[in-house]
């Protein structure tokens, strides 16, 4: 049964990439999209996605890696085009507690600021683990803005 925890360790990880801060929220919000960069895996992505992008609305992600997945799901909580999206998160990784991720996007003329908050981890091995695959995901991200935008 999920649970919704309102403490734990946070992750936040800040990155400059390269797009419009519209381009990147097109990225987080379209499956067609993220399938091409959202995995925690390093090497090719091989992802399923799929969203409802309203208030309420279910987001799902099958992130597969040779013999290894990641499967997360989530509601979405906040829209605020192009500049905010938060989620909750959640699955075998986090233990089934409803985690809260934040994206926040400043716009930097061609360029944006983006900060990832990952809150409610529940555990400090969970965060350790969410770190590094937040790392990957937004290097993969940052893969896809530089060949394709």
């Amino acid at each position: 049964m999920p649970r919704d925890d309102t403490t734990g360790p946070t992750v936040q990880i800040r990155r400059r990439v390269g797009a419009t801060a519209e381009q990147i929220f097109e990225l987080w919000t379209k499956p067609e999209l993220m399938v091409r960069w959202m995995s925690p895996f390093p090497g090719a992505v091989d992802c399923k996605a799929s969203c409802d992008l309203r208030p309420g609305g279910a987001f799902s992600l099958v992130m597969l890696s040779g013999q290894s997945s990641r499967e997360v799901s989530g509601t979405y909580l906040q829209i605020d085009r192009p500049r905010k999206l938060v989620f909750t998160w959640m699955g075998p990784l986090t233990n089934n507690v409803n985690t809260l991720v934040t994206l926040e996007l400043t716009p930097r003329g061609h360029e944006t600021d983006l900060v990832l908050t990952h809150e409610r981890l529940p555990t400090p091995s969970i965060h350790e683990g969410h770190t590094r695959g937040w790392g990957q995901i937004l290097d993969h991200l940052a893969d896809v803005v530089s060949k394709d935008l």
